[in-house]
């Protein structure tokens, strides 16, 4: 309670006395609002010297701070969240990884063109079933008529090398010839059997033979399978050093699943390990499969390792680019954190719980998670054992703290 002024006379007295000025006149009304203003002020002071300096708040949030955030225990927005101990799961005899299907490498083929040309017609469509050596498209090219010259003239100096270095053995034997003589008959004949090999060997990839001259070329499948993509049209030139393929034909009969691990699961992984991948497109469908390949280097961004898995394919039901959910079998169970998906926070790049401690205060903590499962989160790093944190209204305590 404030202390009233009224009761001392003297004090009410000189506050509302007049002022007397040299005139010995009573002062003016504004004088009298001078002497009201003086009141006012020595009031205040005393409310301030009165009032007790250690009266606590009585916010509801009575603590602020820009990393955290202190509830009254007895506010109702405590009934709003839920705050769960963070526990480990019981060691698992498998561990979920998150992939993507894949072509499988060993059987598919990216044809490109090994010379120049231009594309006179084309003999599939994306989806066509392909055989081995089937014709893919019609290639024109000048520089076909060049090869067929070049191992025309290749057979032609072979034939004539042949017959020199058998003449230059018998001149040998008689004595008529040099060593020096020999070794360069001889030398003429390697290279004119490397240079006749090499010119079979172009015209074998193109699948034309020197005797028949032509300026078209067939491009042939290697592999049997189907074409999954096509990256030239009718008329279009073709160059030799594209990087882009003309045509991909896979056998989708296998298909690879790569899937990320972490650095703390690389323990539970092994190469010959059986896998189970679940993609979304089949809910209730699982596809067995093999570890086949554990990746050699950590990716520096995701800090993940790559998982190659092969599956039989029946149906074709596996598309490449699908996403997927790896299970991998493991003969070494591990702990590890998981918390229900509804505690992760995400802002922006940032990954965050809110941490609650003694006295109701509740904190926002990054932390590195892996891939979610069945409504759950793993947590890679930031949480321990034993912590508290927010499973249920945690986006509002995130408001609290911004």
């Amino acid at each position: 309670m404030l202390r009233s002024i009224s009761a001392d006379p003297r004090v009410m007295s000189a506050l509302i006395s007049p002022v007397r000025l040299s005139s010995g006149r009573a002062a003016s009304f504004h004088s009298f609002g001078m002497a009201a203003a003086l009141a006012t002020a020595v009031a205040a002071a005393a409310c301030g010297c009165n009032k007790p300096k250690d009266e606590p708040a009585t916010a509801e949030i009575s603590e602020t701070a820009r990393d955290f955030v202190k509830v009254d225990p007895g506010s109702p927005r405590l009934d709003f969240i839920k705050v769960e101990v963070v526990r480990a799961s019981d060691g698992a005899s498998r561990i979920t990884l998150p992939g993507k299907v894949t072509f499988d490498e060993d059987r598919t083929q990216r044809v490109a063109s090994p010379i120049d040309g231009r594309a006179i017609s084309l003999l599939v469509k994306v989806g066509d079933k392909i055989k081995a050596g089937q014709p893919l498209l019609d290639l024109s090219s000048p520089r076909v008529g060049e090869l067929q010259a070049d191992a025309q003239k290749a057979v032609s100096d072979l034939g004539v090398s042949q017959k020199s270095i058998e003449r230059v053995h018998k001149l040998k034997a008689d004595g008529a010839v040099s060593e020096k003589e020999v070794a360069q008959v001889e030398g003429d004949y390697m290279k004119a059997k490397s240079d006749f090999a090499r010119a079979a060997a172009q015209l074998k990839a193109l699948g034309i033979s020197a005797s028949d001259p032509t300026v078209n070329v067939a491009l042939r499948a290697q592999i049997p399978g189907v074409v999954v993509e096509r990256n030239v049209l009718a008329g279009q030139e073709i160059r030799a050093d594209s990087a882009l393929p003309l045509l991909t034909i896979s056998n989708l009969d296998t298909v690879w699943v790569v899937a990320d691990a972490y650095e703390q699961d690389l323990g539970m992984v092994e190469e010959g390990a059986r896998v189970t991948i679940r993609v979304p497109a089949y809910p209730d469908a699982t596809f067995s499969g093999t570890v086949k390949h554990v990746g050699d280097v950590v990716d520096p961004v995701t800090r993940t390792v790559k998982v190659r898995c092969i599956t039989d394919n029946p149906g074709h039901r596996l598309k490449p680019e699908m996403y997927a959910k790896v299970d991998v079998e493991t003969l070494k169970p591990s702990k590890f954190i998981q918390v229900p998906a509804k505690a992760i926070l995400n802002d922006g790049d940032k990954t965050m719980v809110i941490v609650a401690t003694e006295g109701n205060a509740f904190r926002a903590r990054r932390v590195q998670i892996g891939p979610e499962v069945d409504d759950s989160v793993r947590i890679v790093s930031g949480l321990s054992v034993g912590e508290k944190i927010v499973t249920a209204g945690a986006i509002f305590m995130k408001q609290e703290l911004d």
